[in-house]
């Protein structure tokens, strides 16, 4: 099957990033994929063979090809794939469109969420000009949703071996694969410093992960890193630039803890089956905590109530800009203490997700349904 992809890159490398990771599951599956997608450079960071200065290329991952376009306004004389999918409401050009045929399947990906709502709105049919379907597919951690984004032919790699591999990605000596290590990649917040004194009152020696990004540039600017190196000499804050998504996924599942930022991120933490913090995309009127504690309701469905509570609190916090430094240090030393459990709870979650169907299986099912049941 033919499938093309639109994509409008608006929060850095989070659009794109899901794109590209539904993009090679449909590559997996025999299906022939292409990404049109506005900000070239934007991919070229998560997948170096893209060439940012042309306007089409044929890209090779895993000996698979795929085709990418340079988002154009006017897209002539292209024959649409059998499935289209919007990604995130992008808004695709009308003389594409305009070339739809009885056959093409038009799909709005929707943005992840764990709210109940979306269950009553996933598969909802939106009718277009001229008689055309859009249907609205709504990413989620239910059954009753479209599932998340993840390989289900990827095996948990051993410890170890997998810390060696990501030493040598980020140019870190091996001789620190045995100290508890943190993945850092969110936006710009104070919260940081707090979170990250936390982490080295329990493991003075730890190594903080942190790559080519904006929360690592704050930490340089605002003057927090400085005096975390003046005070924790012990500790080891390793800076690398933009990696890979696959390699991106491995130094994830490599940690001890993550913190993460934007959908694609958070998905991969979860399925990591490790402790994690989530610092969510801010939105008007505070609509982002209503998405946030939805999320942190289905985690702690796989813990006790009272380490329940501390997850709860310590996530919220970090993503509240009012939250005192005070309080966020109480929070996150709890998370601390209770992270044995924490990581218990994760593991389920994470196995719970796995035993579920993934996007791209939901989609393709949804798809071939759909062409069965003539209801396009």
């Amino acid at each position: 099957m033919d499938i093309d992809i639109f994509c409008r890159v608006v929060d850095n490398y989070g659009d794109i990033g899901v794109c590209w990771r539904l993009s090679k599951e449909l590559l997996y599956s025999g299906n022939a994929v292409t990404i049109f997608v506005d900000n070239l450079e934007a991919f070229q960071k998560i997948f170096h063979a893209v060439d940012p200065s042309k306007n089409f290329q044929i890209c090779i991952f895993k000996n698979q090809k795929v085709k990418i376009y340079k988002w154009q306004d006017k897209i002539e004389n292209y024959v649409p794939g059998d499935m289209v999918i919007e990604a995130f409401a992008c808004n695709i050009p009308q003389s594409y469109i305009d070339n739809f045929t009885e056959k093409t399947v038009w799909i709005n990906l929707e943005y992840l969420s764990a709210e109940d709502w979306v269950e009553s709105c996933h598969k909802v049919t939106s009718l277009q000009n001229k008689g055309l379907k859009k249907f609205f597919f709504f990413p989620g951690f239910t059954n009753k949703t479209g599932g998340i984004n993840f390989n289900k032919n990827s095996l948990k790699q051993n410890h170890q071996v997998l810390r060696k591999k990501v030493c040598k990605y980020t140019n870190l000596p091996e001789n620190l694969s045995d100290r508890f290590w943190m993945f850092s990649f969110c936006y710009e917040t104070p919260n940081l410093k707090p979170l990250l004194q936390s982490v080295l009152k329990k493991h003075p020696n730890a190594v903080f992960f942190l790559p080519e990004s904006r929360s690592t540039e704050y930490l340089k600017k605002s003057g927090i890193l400085k005096e975390l190196k003046k005070y924790h000499k012990e500790a080891i804050f390793h800076e690398y630039p933009m990696v890979e998504q696959s390699i991106f996924d491995e130094i994830l599942s490599s940690t001890d803890m993550n913190l993460v930022r934007g959908e694609d991120s958070i998905c991969q933490a979860i399925l990591c089956g490790i402790p994690f913090i989530w610092h969510i995309y801010e939105q008007e009127e505070n609509a982002h905590m209503d998405k946030l504690n939805a999320m942190l309701d289905k985690f702690c469905q796989f813990t006790s109530e009272e380490t329940g509570m501390i997850i709860k609190n310590s996530i919220t916090s970090f993503n509240d800009k009012m939250s005192s430094p005070d309080i966020l240090c109480a929070n996150f030393n709890d998370f601390m203490i209770e992270y044995d459990k924490i990581c218990q709870a994760a593991v389920k979650w994470s196995d719970y997700l796995y035993a579920n169907d993934n996007l791209s299986t939901n989609l393709l099912k949804f798809y071939y349904d759909l062409t069965e049941s003539k209801q396009f």
